[in-house]
Order: structure tokens, then C-alpha cells, then sequence
């Protein structure tokens, strides 16, 4: 049977206001904790009107104090804000508090997608390109990888020094990130996600034919990273999906908001930009329908990419709805 995780994104809402959201996490990783869910990590986002979470790494430790066997980790930190040592000491020190329940997600964007806080948050202005070197440094002061001997983090060790890194996931959208992930025998999650399904496919199948083994990892871990709407039907389960579909036009649109109540969302009228730009948008990705519509479409999505986890994104502006949706979610997959 295949696994099933959730990233929480911490939607915002006029339900949900920015603080409730952050509580609300807690409810929702009981749920998932109660349900079977295997992890429940957190995400990364700055400046994204719709979404909170921008601190996983303190998230993560609240909801780990508050839950008692679900994984909780990260989807992902953004290396390119952060220092490599510095994620490999907060991640070995929630490690050494929660042992065996962490793991460390990263991606190599900032979060973000305006320019100004873009800028604001990359560590050094090349830092996307050297995505792969803070990538190996991370690995290497947490005792995973070694290091040139030129290289500046060459015998540095992350503190606290006697725990172990927990596993490490690269998270990404193409075949480079496959490739790179299966290179360095780590566990991989692919975000499909406004593209066609056929290429998360390739890149998981890429990256379980690729996979180098480890001393920490002697098998791959490919994870499918879906948006997935379970409703009580079809209808209204694409319902469901209305508000967040939305919120991504009106964000790519520049007037960004949070996410409308349903009948809001369905009843607005989109202006001529937001209709060029929904016709641009790929949703094949998206898993929406009835529990066992659902089910029979991700049974589809595993079937063909080998994937040993789906993790599910769904974001909704009611938080019973999204409770409920968990519900039926787990039910269609680990029934």
C-alpha cells in the first residue's frame, strides 16, 4: 500500500486569519497524526498573502511537541535563504528532541515570487546557482557527505555533533532535480504542480533507476507531491477547489488576496488578464473529485511513476472542509 503525507501551507483565509492559521496547524497535524498519515511537513513562503508558514523550522518543533507519531518535517527550507550549517544544526537539534519523527525537506527557491522579496531573502545574490555546493555542505556537516579540501566548510561539524542528520529530501520539478537527488542517495520529492504529470513520471522513474545508496539510505524514497481536492462528489469537490484556484489568479495577476468563501470564488467574474492567465495555467496535475474518483487517480498517478508516497496539497477556505477533506483523502488511499 502506498504511503500518503501532507504539506500544510498554512492557508489564510476569511475563516483564517494569519494567526488562526498557524493554530489551526496543530489541529490538522493531530488529524493527520490520528489517520494514518505518514509525515506532515510544512512549507516555506514569504510574501505570499494567502499562505503563512514562513518559519517551518519553529513550526515544525511545535507540532512535533503536539503530536505523538506522524513525521513531521519540511516541504522544504529554502537553502538559498539559509546558511547550510544553520539548517543542519536546527534540523540535528529537532533531531535530538524528537528522535526519529524529522525530516528535512529542501528546495532550492526562496518562497517567494516578488522581486523585492526575492532580493531580500537570498543569502548571497548567486545563491540559487549554487544550489548543488550548499546542497553537499549540508550534507557534509552532518556527517553525510565529504568536501573538497578547498572548500570552506571543510571540517566544519553542525552541532549537536553526537545526533545523527535526519533524512534528507530534495524537493523538486524536473529531471535535473531527479538526477541530482538519486546521485547523492537521497529521498526525493517531485511537486507536480501546474504541469503535465508525464514529467513528474519520468523523474521518478528517472530517479529510482539512478538511486546511489548510502549508509543512511540503501533505497530510494520517491514521493509524488499533488494538489488534491476530496469532496463528497465531484461537484463538490471541484467546489472545493475554487477558492485557492482564485487566489492563484489573483496572485499572478498582482492582486493578491486571501482565500473567498466558496460561493464568493465561484461567483466572481475574472477580469480579462485572469482568464489569459488561467488558459496559460496546466492543472492536469490536480487530483479533484469524489473519494473514489480520487482514489482511482492517484492508484494511476502511483502505478506509473513507481512512487512509494503520495503527499497531498490542499489548500480551503472552510477548516472543517479541509478536515473533512483529510478524512476522505485517507480513507480513499489508506483504506
Amino acid at each position: 500500500m502506498v504511503a500518503l503525507s501532507f504539506v500544510d501551507q498554512g492557508p489564510v483565509s476569511a475563516e483564517t486569519s494569519p494567526v488562526q492559521s498557524l493554530h489551526r496547524s496543530v489541529a490538522l497535524a493531530q488529524l493527520a497524526d490520528d489517520l494514518g498519515y505518514t509525515r506532515y511537513w510544512v512549507a516555506e513562503h514569504h510574501g505570499v498573502r494567502n499562505m503563512t508558514i514562513a518559519a517551518p523550522e519553529i513550526l515544525i518543533a511545535h507540532l512535533a511537541d503536539r503530536t505523538s507519531r506522524v513525521r513531521l518535517g519540511s516541504g522544504g527550507m529554502m537553502l538559498p535563504n539559509h546558511s547550510p550549517l544553520h539548517v543542519a544544526e536546527q534540523f540535528r537539534t529537532l533531531e535530538a528532541l524528537y528522535p526519529g519523527r524529522i525530516d528535512l525537506g529542501v528546495g532550492r527557491s526562496t518562497g517567494t515570487g516578488d522581486a523585492p522579496t526575492h532580493d531580500a531573502l537570498l543569502r548571497t545574490p548567486d545563491a540559487l546557482d549554487r544550489f548543488d555546493e550548499h546542497l553537499r555542505q549540508l550534507l557534509a556537516v552532518g556527517g553525510r557527505a565529504d568536501l573538497p579540501a578547498d572548500d570552506p566548510y571543510r571540517g566544519l561539524i553542525a552541532s549537536p555533533a553526537a545526533v545523527p542528520l535526519p533524512p534528507v529530501f530534495l524537493l523538486g520539478a524536473s529531471i535535473r532535480s531527479s538526477q541530482l537527488a538519486a546521485r547523492a542517495g537521497l529521498g526525493y520529492g517531485f511537486l507536480c504542480v501546474y504541469q503535465d504529470p508525464a514529467i513528474a513520471i519520468r523523474a521518478l522513474r528517472c530517479y529510482r533507476e539512478a538511486f546511489v545508496p548510502t549508509a543512511e539510505a540503501d533505497r530510494p524514497t520517491a514521493i509524488l507531491a499533488v494538489r488534491v481536492w476530496v469532496g463528497e462528489d465531484d461537484e463538490h469537490a471541484a467546489a472545493l477547489a475554487a477558492p485557492e484556484r482564485l487566489a492563484t489568479l489573483d496572485y499572478l495577476t498582482g492582486n493578491p488576496r486571501p482565500l473567498q468563501p466558496i460561493e464568493q470564488a465561484l461567483a466572481r467574474r475574472l477580469t480579462r488578464a485572469q482568464l489569459a492567465t488561467r488558459d496559460t495555467l496546466d492543472l492536469r496535475g490536480d487530483v479533484t473529485g469524489s473519494t473514489d474518483r480520487v482514489a482511482a487517480r492517484l492508484a494511476e498517478l502511483v502505478e506509473a511513476s513507481g512512487a512509494d508516497e503520495i503527499m497531498a496539497i490542499s489548500n480551503i477556505h472552510d477548516p472543517e472542509d479541509r478536515r473533512n477533506s483529510l478524512r476522505r483523502l485517507a480513507s480513499a488511499v489508506l483504506r
